[in-house]
């Protein structure tokens, strides 16, 4: 870990010396508040709006080039990321180059000559389409999971061998690479234990696992999510004729490569029947489903298993479900460590006699494959979990790029979308050096199997999914962080991605990149938690910039007020700066209509709003000028827990937030970025809080325990609620309309309000240093202005229509 913190500082210090941009340029003197002023009423490119430049929909031109970079320098934008990415069912059809042709190295070159002209700084996406793959990515480099087959051998005394059970494993283009064959003796009382289904997910959608800020109500809150009953009862009887309910079947949410099966695991029961009784009233008595069910498969099993094991082995990540608690019973069968025997072949007669359980287990491909970018480069995910499968990536693509291209001051890189990875070559030696213990005699825990006891299994996969973040972050971010850093550019990442659907810390994994990113969408109006991860992850971890790819799917229909009031909750959740998602290239120089690539993506110079736009980027631009001032002022910190998959889940917040300027950690900042100093929670870097909210739902471990009573020991305030704190800034009118965000900056204080409606707002507010006099900072206008308390100590002012103000003292 020293040399994770090591890494951690020398990146940081290279942001905030190579990028030069992040740091306070707010003096203690009147000069410093003036060279402020002049930088928010003219914001300098560091302080204007990017947006990611989309390519390969159809033809690339000269000339759209050239009126697409004009189109963005006039509407006040600083940058641009070029990124082959389209929606076109048949872009080689509709005349768009092949990658890396000489045509689309002309254009690509062009692009960066073009933006340098319009004083645009010019970055490029780590991969064509999205996220980091492609054709050079070979087996063995592609992402990968541990498939499992079994068998029941019977070793007779006089050497007879029978076999029943297959363990033939088959996966994406054949590849199957072993990694063990295990065999323990089998004792089987024929009573049942579980159940293996494969189910058909349903009720979210490509955006149902963005999280929908809202009331705390105990169940998952996305954005187009519909909450599913329960799919049935299993049933079990021992005539046919009278049936009992063994254990309910919870529904499977549809998640982004999700994987479709589950185990079901129950205390032993010994009947003879069964069948499952459908919510619809229906019956399945034989293990094929039928059409139309929830499920396409079933099969029961009588080993004991790991209730739903394939979540707790990293098969699946899905944050959206609701996180069953594993049943209280105790396996009567489980598997002695020292009875396991490791196999070279299927040569049994090493074997003693009686019956065995034979379990192989091999890496197969998830298949997960690059998408949306140019067809003749797309293919295999890289593995995301090995630093040289990353290093094949960037050699293969980025390099070629940055030694060809000239003036690219940066790499950027999309949310995973890949689904989950439980496996890489190094695993069993990454396991080892990371957990300090062996991974092989656990092996069949991997499977589902109780090896030793069920706490025992759990600690173990619990240790696996932690040993796959830790892989991400290191081999993966950091790999492509180092190779940046070598090129003397920047790296924004959105390290993992908002659907979080591979198992991994979505807040400490940030620490590796230069620049943490977080997304929003332009219909979430409400915003998105993405964001405050992101920011929160600035603040635990020194970054200069919480990044935010920005109005996500704008459409032509959405108006500057639409943009301005998402923008207004993502910058009051911590985020610094707006990487519009997205600007198509549009290869015209004049256009008639509005543009579409596939998708609306309307924020480009065919909407027939352009010109209405431009107050929303500048405004941004100011916005982004102060809130990049000082160092972030959070009034309280969020403790997630220390397991993975995590991010904040709206439903298992605690309460009391409301009102509140907070951050969220993981168990990572607790133990390395966070120490008591006169009863605040406090960074290296100065951000600190007044308390640590932990809500009851939170999963830790015992050492996680320990920690954090030592916190409270050292008088840190450690509460189940935020109730009753004290509040930095008070709204006591209009204060379900408004967002804010609290800042330190060479001894002031600032704040960021933003109204959220569309119409002007009256508000009053209270802040807790009482002072006389404060500055008001106008957006819209660009001027300062004076602003004394009324007679009761309150401050009142009016907010434009999804306008935003920034006040100081």
């Amino acid at each position: 870990m020293q040399d994770q913190s090591r890494m951690t500082k020398a990146l940081s210090l290279f942001t905030a010396i190579v990028l030069g941009i992040g740091s306070s340029v707010w003096g203690r003197n009147d000069n410093g508040l003036e060279a402020v002023r002049r930088l928010w009423q003219k914001p300098t490119q560091d302080y204007r709006m990017k947006t990611w430049w989309f390519f390969g929909y159809e033809q690339t031109t000269d000339e759209g080039i050239t009126a697409d970079a004009e189109a963005l320098r006039d509407a006040g934008f600083g940058g641009v990321v070029y990124y082959d990415q389209n929606h076109a069912r048949d872009p080689e059809g509709a005349g768009a180059e092949a990658a890396f042709s000489e045509t689309w190295w002309h254009h690509l070159q062009f692009a960066a000559s073009e933006a340098s002209r319009c004083g645009l700084s010019f970055e490029v996406n780590i991969s064509n389409g999205y996220c980091a793959g492609g054709r050079w990515i070979d087996p063995p480099h592609a992402m990968q999971r541990v498939a499992a087959a079994e068998a029941r051998v019977d070793i007779g005394n006089d050497g007879s061998v029978s076999v029943d059970g297959s363990l033939d494993i088959s996966g994406p283009e054949g590849y199957v690479c072993d990694i063990a064959l295990l065999a323990w003796p089998l004792e089987d009382d024929g009573r049942i234990r579980h159940l293996t289904a494969r189910y058909v997910p349903r009720g979210k959608g490509r955006n149902g696992a963005m999280q929908r800020p809202g009331d705390r109500s105990g169940a998952f809150s996305g954005y187009g999510f519909e909450n599913l009953p329960d799919i049935g009862m299993l049933q079990a009887s021992h005539d046919g004729q009278t049936w009992r309910d063994v254990t309910n079947l919870e529904p499977m949410y549809n998640s982004q490569g999700g994987y479709r099966i589950r185990t079901t695991a129950f205390p032993p029961a010994g009947e003879k029947f069964w069948r499952i009784r459908y919510a619809d009233g229906t019956f399945d008595y034989g293990e094929e489903a039928s059409q139309g069910q929830p499920l396409q498969w079933w099969r029961l099993g009588s080993e004991a298993r790991i209730d739903r094991w394939e979540e707790l082995a990293a098969l699946q990540s899905d944050f959206a479900e609701t996180g069953r608690i594993p049943l209280s019973y105790t396996p009567d069968e489980v598997i002695a460590p020292a009875k396991i025997h490791h196999l070279e072949g299927t040569d049994y007669s090493v074997l003693p006699a009686g019956r065995w359980k034979v379990l192989r287990l091999a890496a197969v491909l998830t298949g997960a494959k690059s998408k949306h970018g140019r067809p003749n480069l797309l293919g295999y995910e890289c593995d995301k979990l090995s630093a040289e499968a990353a290093n094949l990536h960037w050699n293969s693509y980025v390099q070629p790029i940055l030694d060809r291209v000239p003036g690219i001051a940066g790499v950027t890189m999309d949310s995973h979308e890949g689904g989950s990875q439980n496996w890489t070559p190094r695993m069993l030696q990454e396991f080892r050096r990371r957990r300090g213990y062996d991974l092989g005699p656990w092996l069949p825990a991997l499977a589902g199997y109780v090896v030793e006891s069920a706490e025992r299994t759990r600690q173990v996969l619990y240790d696996f999914r932690q040993t796959i973040s830790d892989c991400i972050r290191d081999n993966y971010f950091g790999t492509f962080q180092q190779r940046a850093s070598e090129n003397g550019i920047s790296f924004t990442a959105q390290a993992i991605g908002n659907a979080l659907c591979i198992t991994g810390d979505a807040i400490s994994v940030k620490q590796v990149v230069d620049k943490p990113q977080g997304e929003f969408w332009t219909y979430q109006r409400d915003g998105a938690y993405d964001i405050k991860d992101c920011s929160s992850s600035a603040h635990l971890y020194g970054k200069p910039i919480a990044s935010a790819e920005a109005m996500t799917d704008c459409e032509y229909r959405n108006t500057p007020a639409d943009l301005q009031r998402v923008g207004n909750i993502a910058f009051a959740m911590g985020a610094q700066e707006f990487v519009v998602c997205a600007t198509p290239h549009i290869p015209y120089s004049t256009v008639t209509q509005p543009y579409i690539a596939g998708r609306e993506y309307a924020i480009n110079r065919s909407n027939p709003q352009w010109e209405q736009m431009k107050p929303v980027w500048l405004q941004a631009a100011r916005s982004m000028v102060l809130l990049r001032q000082g160092r972030a002022a959070p009034d309280v910190l969020v403790f997630l827990g220390d397991d993975v998959p995590v991010k904040t889940l709206t439903s298992r917040l605690p309460s009391g937030l409301d009102g509140l300027d907070w951050d969220v950690c993981t168990a990572d900042a607790l133990r390395h970025r966070l120490k008591a100093a006169e009863g605040r929670l406090t960074t290296p870097d100065g951000v600190s809080y007044q308390a640590l909210i932990i809500d009851d739902q939170t999963p830790m471990t015992e050492e996680t325990r320990q920690l954090i009573g030592r916190l409270r020991h050292e008088g840190i305030p450690v509460l189940r609620s935020a109730e009753g704190l004290p509040r930095a800034l008070t709204i006591e009118r209009g204060d379900t309309a408004v967002v804010h965000t609290h800042r330190h900056a060479a001894g002031q204080e600032l704040f960021y309000l933003g109204n959220k409606e569309n119409y002007p707002l009256y508000i009053r507010f209270r802040l807790q240093d009482s002072p006389q006099k404060i500055r008001l900072w106008d957006n819209a206008a660009g001027i300062i202005k004076t602003l004394r308390p009324d007679v009761d100590g309150l401050f009142s002012l009016t907010l434009p229509s999804t306008g935003s103000v920034f006040i100081s003292y």
